[in-house]
């Protein structure tokens, strides 16, 4: 699936980030934002500008209230709309039952249509989308927008234990950069984070390899076009806990690290799929070793339909 050779090399063109110590809390009372169901205190969601916000509790029978742009509304009464203009804007919900506020960061995203005809978005090169999608899936249609990324926003969360600037495409660039993600990869992403401590395996956090890439990026480094990193729904990554070396853990106990390790953590994953833990977001799982630049990792996705390699 990947040209292991082109992605070594321009991986060391961009640092590789890890997550945050593991966060397990939860909302007593998730709160549905714009169809979506958030268990946690906080997360991201990604809209385009002057497009409508719809909060609700799935159970809150004393309500709650909304601040958002500098306004506290109550519940029931809040009509919001994005912002008319690309950026970051922090929706704090309050659930009056629980006395629980959950924080929504909300990236208006940069309308796709201004990528010029460079293919660049504000000198960052996004390279151009297939045409045609896939199967006639929607999923492969081209992005409507890109979040923007700036020193000031990568260290952003946008689920409990991940932060936007992980996601980034590993292309070298400054400032700012644009990066599509998926709200399901989030979530299923926190989902194996979860379950793996929770079944006696403590993982801190995930190194994410490899998350969204640029339809440029993507090809520079020899990967199928219809990769589901082009449209912010894949991560590879490893478990990086002891020794903290950059490397994939020793996860099988048997003394080396190799393509072992990567298959018990997607065995691990596989088992939670047949359980049927992921829903419509079955996705796909990818097993990797070594070479010379990094160690094993595993690749999942959230394609919406079964894959593996």
């Amino acid at each position: 699936m990947i040209n292991l050779t082109k992605l070594a090399a321009l991986m060391l063109l961009g640092a590789v980030s890890i997550a945050h110590a593991w966060d397990d809390r939860r909302a007593s009372i998730p709160v549905i934002v714009n169809e979506r169901t958030i268990p946690f205190y906080e997360f991201a969601i990604y809209v385009m500008p002057n497009s409508p916000i719809q909060v609700a509790f799935i159970d809150a029978t004393d309500g709650g209230s909304v601040t958002f742009l500098g306004q506290t509304l109550d519940l029931a009464d809040a009509e919001l709309t994005a912002p008319a203009q690309p950026g970051l804007e922090r929706l704090v919900i309050r659930n009056l039952s629980s006395d629980e506020e959950i924080i929504i960061n909300v990236f208006t995203l940069t309308p796709a249509k201004l990528v010029d005809r460079e293919q660049k978005l504000n000198g960052y090169r996004i390279g151009r989308y297939p045409s045609t999608p896939r199967n006639g899936q929607d999923i492969y249609l081209p992005p409507k927008g890109f979040v923007e990324v700036t020193q000031g926003n990568k260290d952003v969360k946008v689920s409990p234990n991940f932060t936007l600037g992980q996601f980034v495409a590993k292309q070298a660039s400054g400032y700012p950069k644009y990066v599509v993600l998926r709200s399901n990869l989030l979530l299923k992403l926190e989902n194996i984070l979860a379950t793996l401590n929770r079944a006696g395996h403590p993982v801190a956090g995930f190194t994410i390899m490899s998350g969204y890439r640029t339809p440029f990026y993507n090809r520079a480094i020899g990967n199928v076009q219809y990769s589901r990193h082009v449209w912010g729904g894949a991560a590879d990554f490893f478990i990086d806990d002891s020794p903290k070396d950059g490397r994939m853990d020793d996860l099988n106990k048997d003394g080396k690290v190799d393509r072992a390790d990567a298959r018990w953590l997607s065995q691990f994953i596989e088992s939670m799929s047949q359980r049927g833990e992921f829903g419509r977001r079955i996705g796909g799982i990818g097993v990797y070793g070594s070479n010379s630049a990094h160690g094993p990792f595993v690749h999942v996705d959230v394609r919406g339909s079964r894959a593996r390699w």
